[in-house]
């Protein structure tokens, strides 16, 4: 059953088509009498149901109505602030920044290696090959080789067995191995001799989230395979790259602004082009953000974090840790810069429990803590029913993670964390 599209509602400068399984409705013509000049369709990538119909789109097009979809165009943000739509702006800002990354080549390789610590880009990168390779062959066409739970590496043995496997596909296969900066020698031997002869309707794609191997790359150039770098900026080069990004979001941040920025949320460049699109939403077209505005509204994300991270390990609320560590993960935070911060609030947790434990009276604990007073007061607040005993446990359990996450343990950093939050909070964890 082919889909067909009514709107859902309409705000005047823009329109959401949202898909409805009612064939041969009419709906639409009338809802967009108005004539909005921008309709969002949201469909996900490579999906299957046939929508939106032929005639849909060509009653929005007779309409004169722009068309965009969230499976071509990327997340498309709506400011609907003093009666302007700025849903194109963003989308668009978007797609140019795709759109600059060294990309694939029309006619495909047969090898990629795609290496640096620009995370954000090399996502993008591998977005759009998946995007590319569902649209050839459907959502069998990319198979994906990544460090899974217990593992700290890509499956090396099932990469090298899907290579000449054989595909009743007329579509191209594609292979992607995520993290293979973490193989060892005997990995990388296996797949550098495997690398020489691929089939030829088979595309290869490397991805080191660091430098990669060197033996790696030599390999990859004797098999004439192409090589991308994306080096994430030096922090000294970012509030420059900020201010240049905000313009073309069409808002002026004030250089102090941008190393304001840089200061609090360090220089992850998603967590900084995240923060600049809600920037842009704020500002509004040609407004302008000084570091006044930012000290005002942005908190110091990272503290902030952290705070809210031990209460949860302090009140052995171990669902809580989790769903903070994960948003932490997800907006680009480092495990290994949080385990400092979690290990000093606990330590300094551990010591005030301990004077508690002896008689030592909560005013004399929090003089002796060295910390801000409201925050001293709060944390010996806190402490009242807890058992140092229980405390010290959550803080070997950091140190733990420390140690895994420093290659004492075959677990991702993801993985890692989810454990030691776990265990700092009390929840067994099997062997």
């Amino acid at each position: 059953l082919a889909l067909s599209a009514s709107v859902t509602f309409e705000i005047g400068t823009c329109c959401r088509v949202r898909a409805t399984r009612a064939p041969g409705s009419s709906s639409i013509g009338c809802s967009i009498a108005s004539g909005p000049p921008l309709a969002v369709i949201s469909v996900g990538t490579g999906n299957a149901y046939g929508h939106h119909t032929a005639g849909t789109l060509a009653t929005l097009a007779a309409h004169g109505v722009r068309t965009l979809r969230t499976d071509r165009d990327g997340t498309v943000t709506i400011d609907l602030r003093a009666g302007r739509s700025r849903c194109t702006r963003l989308a668009e800002a978007a797609a140019r920044r795709v759109t600059r990354l060294a990309g694939m080549a029309d006619g495909m390789q047969a090898l990629y290696l795609i290496s640096g610590t620009d995370g954000a880009k090399i996502d993008a990168t591998r977005s759009r090959l998946r995007a590319r390779a569902e649209r050839e062959g459907g959502a069998a066409a990319l198979e994906v080789f990544e460090p899974g739970e217990g593992r700290g590496m890509p499956d090396h043995e099932a990469l090298l067995g899907a290579i000449p496997a054989m595909s009743l596909m007329d579509s191209r296969r594609y292979l992607l191995a995520d993290g293979v900066e973490r193989w060892r020698e005997r990995q990388l031997d296996a797949v550098v001799a495997a690398l020489g002869e691929l089939p030829p309707d088979l595309t290869v794609v490397l991805i080191a989230r660091a430098k990669a191997p060197a033996k790696l790359t030599r390999a990859v150039k004797a098999a004439e395979g192409e090589i991308h770098e994306f080096e994430a900026p030096k922090a000294r080069e970012m509030p420059r790259l900020l201010v240049a990004y905000a313009q073309r979001l069409g808002f002026r941040l004030e250089p102090a602004g941008a190393r304001v920025l840089v200061d609090r949320m360090g220089a992850n460049p998603v967590r900084l082009d995240n923060e600049l699109e809600r920037l842009a939403l704020w500002a509004g077209e040609g407004g302008e953000v000084g570091a006044a505005d930012l000290e005002a509204m942005i908190a110091d994300t990272s503290e902030a974090a952290v705070w809210s991270l031990s209460d949860a390990l302090l009140e052995r609320d171990a669902a809580g840790a989790l769903r903070i560590g994960e948003r932490l993960i997800e907006q680009g935070e480092n495990v290994t810069g949080l385990i400092y911060g979690l290990a000093s609030r606990l330590r300094s947790a551990c010591a005030a429990a301990g004077q508690l434990h002896e008689g030592v009276p909560p005013k004399q604990v929090e003089s002796s803590l060295k910390m801000h007073p409201y925050a001293a007061k709060q944390l010996v607040g806190r402490l009242r029913d807890t058992d140092v005993a229980d405390l010290r446990l959550a803080t070997e359990a950091l140190a733990d993670l420390e140690l895994w996450c420093r290659g004492g343990a075959d677990y991702g950093d993801e993985l890692a964390l989810t454990l030691a939050l776990r265990r700092a909070a009390g929840v067994a964890v099997a062997a």
